[in-house]
């Protein structure tokens, strides 16, 4: 078990077209790579719906898994580092013209292995998310990175603390999160707060891959288990790497331990509803 993990952080304008959308991201990686662990990309990597703007255009966008180019461009880029890539995907259905939003695991060795599909689709401020894709069902697969135990949320996510706390309970350090956070009013703050309230309320490590551009507000970066903001990326494309320590989550869990505390009482809670 390692001491620290250091996960790659991309901030990036991209477009609509998989291929040119996976070269930028390889590109970008490659010209500043160190050390990372493992490397997170935006929400809509592959493929933005609302720049598609069609639901069918869209859908002919999307590829399975198995035989996606875009993954293998990205798989290219994992095996010359050595680093575990987990990139935003928009994964083909049998349902047209619905698709899913997927986070894609790509290892070192070729392995191409989808961890989660969003929950909760983006249908507010004026945007339908439920017109391109389809909801997931399940929680995130939890991942072992360096002895960290790694979850994965998309996005509008965020906004649902339930989810996090259930990662805290069942064990999560930290929480990888793939956004396309749109700009509008007040909504950089709004992620920012989010994101220190999820970290430090359930003392967690949460890394922010936000794309960036005339869509979005940027402000990727990576948030401490005490609840302050380790490294802001800023408003401009780039690719940064950051260390999480262990010890700081050992020390908020000390000083707050406030999911052992929740467990106890929505363990309680549970039983008086049964009658138990």
């Amino acid at each position: 078990m390692s001491d620290e993990m250091v996960v790659g952080i991309l901030q990036a304008n991209l477009g609509g077209e998989p291929v040119e959308n996976a070269l930028k991201i390889s590109s970008m990686v490659r010209s500043r790579f160190k050390e990372a662990d493992i490397i997170l990309t935006p929400e809509y990597s592959m493929a933005n719906p609302f720049k598609v703007g069609d639901p069918k255009s869209f859908y002919e966008k999307a590829e399975g898994i198995g035989d996606s180019r875009f993954l293998s461009i990205l798989e290219k880029t994992a095996s010359e580092t050595g680093s575990l890539i987990l990139t935003h995907f928009i994964e083909k259905t049998s349902t047209p013209p619905k698709t899913r939003s997927s986070s894609v695991l790509i290892t070192p060795g070729g392995e191409r292995r989808r961890v989660y599909s969003k929950i909760h689709l983006f249908n507010a401020y004026g945007f339908r998310e439920g017109d391109f894709f389809e909801e997931g069902s399940q929680t995130s697969m939890p991942l072992n990175v360096k002895g960290f135990t790694v979850r994965v949320a998309i996005c509008y996510d965020l906004r649902f603390p339930e989810l996090f706390r259930l990662y805290a309970w069942e064990g999560a350090d930290v929480v990888l999160l793939h956004a396309g956070w749109v700009r509008g009013y007040l909504k950089e703050s709004q992620l920012d707060f989010l994101a220190r309230a999820r970290a430090h309320e359930n003392t967690i490590y949460l890394a922010v891959s936000n794309q960036v551009g005339e869509l979005f507000t940027g402000g990727s970066g990576l948030y401490s288990p005490l609840g302050y903001k380790v490294y802001d990326l800023g408003f401009s494309e780039k690719y940064v790497e950051v260390s999480m320590e262990r010890e700081e989550i050992a020390l908020a869990r000390k000083l707050i331990p406030v999911v052992e505390q929740s467990r106890a009482k929505w363990n309680i809670r549970e039983k008086r509803e049964r009658g138990l």
